[in-house]
C-alpha cells in the first residue's frame, strides 16, 4: 500500500494551521480546524498572510489508521455482543443468546439489503430521516401513491431500521414485467458480449 503523505506548509502565525491536504498537491493550500467543519482557511506559498475562509472540508485522512481503528472499534462491538450472549446462554437458554444477536445484527443495519424470491422480495433498510421516530410501527407497502393504491405487503418498523416483505409488481402486471426484464437482458448481452 503506498503511503499518503501530508503537506509540509504552515500558515502565517495569526492562524498557524499546517496545511491539510497530500504533499503532492495542486493550488492553494488549505486547512480545517475539526475534520467536520463546514469552512476552511487556504493560502498561497507567496502570500502566506493572506488567508480566506472557504466552504467546504480540507481535513488529511490516514486510510490506514482508519480502516484500523473501524476494524477494532467493531471488533470491540462483537466481542461485547459475544460476551453478553455467552452470558444469556448461560443464565436462561441458547434461544436468548440467539434471539439477542439477531436483533443486534439486525438494529446494526446502514444500507438496504434485499432477497428477491421470484415475483417477491424481502429486505431490511434504514428509516429514511424524514419519517417520524418510532420505535415500533406496521405499516402496508403499496404499489404506487394515495389511498387506491394496491397493497403490496407489510412493512414492520423496529427503531432505526425497516424489515418488510411485499411483490415487487402486482399480480396481473407480472407477465409484462418479465418479458421487459427477458428484453433488457437480451440487450445487455448485446452490448457486452
Amino acid at each position: 500500500m503506498r503511503r499518503r503523505h501530508r503537506c509540509s506548509t504552515w500558515s502565517c502565525i495569526a492562524v498557524d494551521v499546517q496545511c491539510q491536504r497530500l504533499a503532492t498537491h495542486d493550488g492553494p493550500h488549505g486547512a480545517s480546524p475539526t475534520p467536520t467543519h463546514d469552512r476552511h482557511w487556504s493560502w498561497t506559498d507567496d502570500d502566506p498572510n493572506a488567508i480566506t475562509v472557504l466552504p467546504g472540508t480540507v481535513w488529511f485522512h490516514r486510510p490506514d489508521r482508519t480502516r484500523i481503528k473501524k476494524a477494532a472499534r467493531l471488533l470491540g462491538e462483537w466481542t461485547a455482543y459475544g460476551l453478553v450472549a455467552a452470558l444469556l446462554w448461560w443464565c436462561d437458554s441458547w434461544a436468548a443468546a440467539a434471539v439477542f444477536l439477531a436483533l443486534e445484527l439486525l438494529l446494526s443495519v446502514r444500507r438496504a439489503h434485499f432477497v428477491d424470491l421470484g415475483r417477491f422480495t424481502a429486505g431490511v433498510w434504514p428509516v429514511t430521516p424524514a419519517a417520524p421516530p418510532l420505535i415500533f410501527g406496521v405499516a402496508f407497502a403499496t404499489h404506487g401513491e394515495g389511498r387506491n393504491a394496491k397493497r403490496a405487503g407489510l412493512e414492520v418498523i423496529l427503531g432505526p431500521v425497516v424489515v418488510g416483505a411485499f411483490s415487487l409488481v402486482p399480480r396481473s402486471d407480472w407477465p409484462a414485467y418479465k418479458r421487459s426484464q427477458a428484453a433488457f437482458e437480451a440487450q445487455q448481452k448485446e452490448l457486452h458480449p
